[in-house]
């Protein structure tokens, strides 16, 4: 058997989670314009956010990460899902409405998953425990007005696509506190191999 120390994969599964989290939040957040049927910004949400996060996720399993293996492959069956269904209307296979709803009632169920991986993230770190409390905002602002989306474009907070963007403005902001830790991970990891006391700090929630 080798000795040789195994890669974390914690890093990719933040990265891929908070940069597609980030590049979506922008369209959301009105930096750039989007409808139903732009294919070019499900790309990350495809391959980045699902299939890059579905990788991480199987490797966190491997390393014996329940938490991360957990947490990495649910929000990648989200953007899988999130990705095929927008795909879905390119291909005319689904309308806009139906879809919006759906993803209204994921962005509702993924609001109680995230409630829970944000209690267990008390036992962990500040950094990620705050990331998944914007989250938890992030789903809750996405599930209200696509939930109560109607064939008008109206909703429970405003008009769509309007209403989407305090939840742009979220995801942006949780997408900080994800890079936060995913550099964390990253730089602190050299630090350390080169003899030298972590930089990032992630502030530890439990003493040793």
């Amino acid at each position: 058997m080798s000795d040789q120390k195994k890669g974390d994969p914690t890093a990719l599964g933040i990265f891929a989670y908070g940069f597609t989290l980030f590049a979506l939040s922008l369209y959301a957040a009105g930096f750039f314009s989007f409808s139903a049927e732009s294919i070019v910004m499900i790309a990350p949400a495809l391959f980045f956010g699902g299939l890059f996060l579905l990788v991480a996720s199987i490797w966190e399993y491997n390393n014996g990460n329940t938490f991360g293996a957990t947490a990495f492959g649910s929000y990648s069956a989200f953007f899988l899902v999130f990705a095929f269904a927008h795909i879905g209307i390119k291909l005319g296979w689904f309308s806009p409405l139906i879809v919006a709803h759906q993803v209204g009632i994921m962005a509702f169920c993924f609001i109680i998953m995230t409630l829970i991986y944000w209690i267990g993230s008390f036992k962990m770190n500040l950094v990620l425990n705050l990331a998944l409390f914007f989250l938890i905002i992030v789903f809750i602002l996405y599930a209200i007005p696509l939930m109560t989306l109607t064939a008008s474009g109206s909703t429970a907070l405003g008009t769509f696509p309007g209403c989407l963007q305090a939840a742009g403005w979220v995801g942006i902001i949780d997408s900080i506190f994800t890079m936060w830790l995913g550099a964390a991970v990253i730089i602190n990891d050299r630090w350390v191999m080169a003899g030298k006391n972590p930089i990032i700090p992630i502030f530890p929630m439990v003493k040793k």
